[in-house]
């Protein structure tokens, strides 16, 4: 359902899922190939249903990088302050925060903390060509 004031799409409209996750403890080799395997530009670590942590294919250019092994546990090199928001966030709410904030994907979460989808810049940018009729979708 659109926002009621503004009637622009909101998160859980938009939100890519189901989200790829792994634990703290998978390799980042193990996260990298998943990442891969599904074409996808991150991977949210979760415990439980609940996300702490996010790895990114600009983490993993950086790792690669500094030589960082591919046995490394995600847990240790993951982004730890996780920025999320709810399933009624416009979607220009999100924008805004992914340029204050430097990020590019923003995680769903429910009312509880569990993760229901996420977020990306390419969700927003698809989310507005349609709204706005510049693109035919396909």
């Amino acid at each position: 359902m659109p926002d009621p004031v503004t009637g622009e799409p909101v998160a859980e409209e938009i939100m890519s899922r189901p989200v790829l996750t792994c634990t703290p403890e998978t390799s980042l080799r193990e996260a990298a190939a998943r990442m891969a395997e599904r074409n996808v530009g991150s991977i949210v670590v979760v415990e439980g249903e609940k996300p702490v942590g996010i790895i990114t294919e600009r983490d993993m250019v950086r790792f690669v990088a500094e030589g960082v092994p591919g046995e490394t546990r995600v847990g240790e090199v993951m982004t730890r302050n996780l920025v999320t928001a709810g399933p009624g966030e416009a979607a220009s709410r999100l924008l805004c925060t992914m340029l204050e904030r430097g990020i590019r994907r923003i995680p769903i979460v429910d009312g509880e903390g569990r993760l229901l989808g996420i977020v990306s810049l390419r969700d927003l940018v698809r989310a507005e060509a349609a709204r706005e009729r510049l693109c035919r979708q396909g």
